[in-house]
């Protein structure tokens, strides 16, 4: 049986706790953030209504794949690296311990402050790419209500989520909210958000 992971969850030292919104969403974005992250959730079993890769077109779920010996991208995995590439302010843990990667990516405990680079640190998930991991925090932080709406400097819309449970935190992110729906706009083919 696999451990949780063990960053000791406590409100009051949450990143979000006690940070106001700076804008609103509109209708439409909402609508396209609530469908495609939480009720037509991309992972594992977080939603009935769960969706696929190949219901929004795409003729494999595989981001990369083996040819003759190295790893090529697939068209969906090209297309996701064209929209969002993690850089080094992306953290992905395997490990039970987030307290050194909230440290190196600037999201330690207490309200956040600085909200003008993207950045992440997301803890283990039952995913098996980086995008799909990615994309199971943000479903988590946003079906929980678990996010803040913040600008950055240059007035850029900014989405900060804190993914935890009643014990431990399970991710912390800053991401452009253009950024989200870019991601959505690029992989639903069909059109159906």
């Amino acid at each position: 049986m696999a451990k949780k992971q063990t960053y000791l969850y406590i409100k009051e030292k949450s990143i979000i706790y006690g940070v106001c919104d700076d804008y609103n969403l509109t209708l439409d974005e909402y609508y396209k953030l609530y469908s495609f992250f939480v009720t037509y959730s991309l992972c594992g079993s977080q939603s009935w209504k769960k969706r696929s890769f190949s219901d929004y077109g795409w003729e494999t779920e595989n981001i990369s794949e083996r040819l003759n010996g190295h790893t090529v991208d697939t068209p969906l995995g090209s297309c996701l690296k064209s929209v969002f590439l993690f850089d080094n302010n992306f953290s992905f843990s395997e490990t039970d311990n987030l307290d050194e990667l909230f440290r190196k990516q600037n999201l330690e405990d207490g309200p956040i402050t600085n909200v003008n680079v993207e950045r992440a640190v997301i803890g283990k998930t039952p995913e098996n790419n980086k995008y799909t991991k990615f994309f199971y925090r943000i479903r988590d932080g946003l079906a929980h209500g678990k996010f803040v709406l913040k600008y950055s400097s240059s007035d850029e819309k900014m989405i900060v989520i804190q993914d935890d449970n009643s014990h431990s935190i399970t991710a912390r992110i800053v991401v452009k909210l253009s950024t989200l729906l870019d991601i959505i706009n690029n992989i639903d083919l069909t059109n159906l958000i």
